[in-house]
């Protein structure tokens, strides 16, 4: 039988939905930091998606447990999207600010790509990789030139960050093309819940909640609500519908998106690298996308 390969614009809409959803991930996290830990903002990440994800299943009346065979995918998916990705992001981001985050994760697109022809999947074409090596390119130069050539702790934690989302990606988007996007993230949440609960009450327990900032709340309600579930539910219809590797691209777009957001929110300069940057990046997207994938024969 052969595969049908999908035209350009599929999953495009809800993939930039959804990078727009994450791109205020990094502003989010280097808000909430300043009060909370980085345990308690990744469990309570969790139980605010895991209750939205119960909800969706009741009212879709899909609360019949998933194959076993499906079972190891959308743990590790949701591991890496909603244990490992916030973690140690959480940590790099108490010392780097949220620009110097968002450039390094930008790399995450490349990595989703080559984890997922690695897992046997799609096969892309050699201009896909020209074009993501370009891409990767900016990205890296923008990195550079505004970490001042520098690496850190924080930039080891960054690097594991990416990991874990590019695995996530790479899983969920392989489930999503059975279950649908919203039912695989809504059971990874789901699955994660009761330990997160449990983990979070222990991380806050002596806290004092009066000196927390409304700024602090805001956020974290937002990386719960927004950056774990909606903005997922978005990234994962797009990645069943146009692709991983392809769709995993629009990513490259987001640490230039959130340099937006944090000039905007915490201040932070926009400077002409970025810009050319971002021309640069947008038009690698765009050959990306444009660029038609096949499977490997079983």
């Amino acid at each position: 039988m052969t595969d049908k390969n999908p035209h350009w614009t599929d999953g495009v809409l809800p993939g930039c939905l959804g990078m727009l959803g994450f791109s205020g991930t990094l502003v989010a996290t280097r808000v909430a930091v300043s009060d909370f830990s980085p345990l308690t903002i990744t469990c309570a990440r969790i139980v605010m998606a895991g209750i939205l994800g119960l909800a969706f299943l009741a009212f879709s009346r899909k609360l019949r447990l998933p194959e076993k065979r499906l079972l190891p995918s959308i743990v590790v998916m949701g591991l890496g999207l909603a244990v490992g990705f916030p973690f140690f992001l959480a940590l790099a981001l108490e010392d780097v600010p949220a620009v110097h985050g968002a450039v390094v994760t930008g790399l995450s697109p490349a990595a989703t790509a080559i984890i997922f022809v690695a897992r046997g999947g799609e096969r892309p074409p050699v201009i896909f990789w020209l074009a993501c090596m370009i891409g990767f390119a900016g990205v890296f130069y923008f990195a550079y030139d505004a970490g001042g050539g520098h690496l850190s702790l924080a930039d080891g934690w960054l690097f594991l960050a990416l990991l874990c989302v590019a695995i996530a990606y790479v899983e969920g988007g392989r489930v999503s093309g059975e279950l649908g996007g919203t039912t695989t993230l809504s059971w990874a949440m789901v699955l994660l819940a009761p330990a997160a609960l449990i983990a979070a009450a222990w991380s806050v327990a002596g806290m004092n909640f009066e000196t927390v900032a409304v700024n602090s709340w805001t956020a974290l309600i937002y990386l719960g609500v927004v950056s774990m579930f909606l903005a997922s539910v978005f990234w994962y219809r797009g990645l069943a519908a146009g692709g991983v590797a392809r769709i995993g691209q629009i990513n490259l777009l987001l640490p230039l998106v959130a340099l937006g957001w944090s000039a905007l929110f915490l201040g932070e300069e926009i400077t002409p690298t970025a810009i050319v940057c971002t021309l640069i990046v947008f038009s690698a997207m765009i050959v990306c996308l444009k660029s038609r994938t096949s499977r490997r024969p079983a």
